[in-house]
């Protein structure tokens, strides 16, 4: 089962081309993320609940076309890669209308606490690193 997020652009997140500024889509695919969590019962809030946080270490982003004010795009976040300290997510976004590539999206992670000192999430809950085993499996067929 592949998830998908959709979101309609506001006009302020358009510049004066009248195009999504780029540095909006790190927040669309944070949005995604998130959203995605909740779908899978692994709400951040959970995760901070249990004294666990999940900062970014990097993003990357390469755009290949554009939206404007008023599309929806697609975002269908995917595991890419999970071991239980790091994990990297891939993004592909596209525009629902023409079915445009968008954008191929990638953040990575770490798991730690609220020190910031990094943990294993086998060991802190071991339910959600189960679930992401299962997403990274899932994954991996479907593409």
């Amino acid at each position: 089962m592949t998830f998908t997020f959709e979101r309609r652009i506001n006009y302020y997140e358009t510049d004066r081309m009248g195009i999504v500024h780029h540095s909006n889509y790190i927040r669309f695919l944070e949005e995604a993320r998130c959203q995605m969590l909740d779908t899978y019962n692994m709400p951040y809030s959970a995760f901070e609940k249990q004294g666990v946080m999940i900062p970014v270490l990097g993003v990357n982003c390469n755009y290949k076309s554009h939206v404007t004010f008023d599309d929806i795009i697609e975002i269908k976040p995917f595991v890419k890669e999970f071991n239980g300290i790091r994990l990297t997510m891939e993004y592909q976004v596209t525009n629902k209308k023409t079915g445009d590539l968008v954008l191929i999206g990638e953040t990575k992670h770490c798991f730690t606490d609220m020190n910031l000192k990094p943990i294993r999430l086998q060991k802190q809950i071991p339910e959600f690193y189960d679930k992401f085993i299962s997403l990274k499996t899932e994954n991996k067929e479907s593409l």
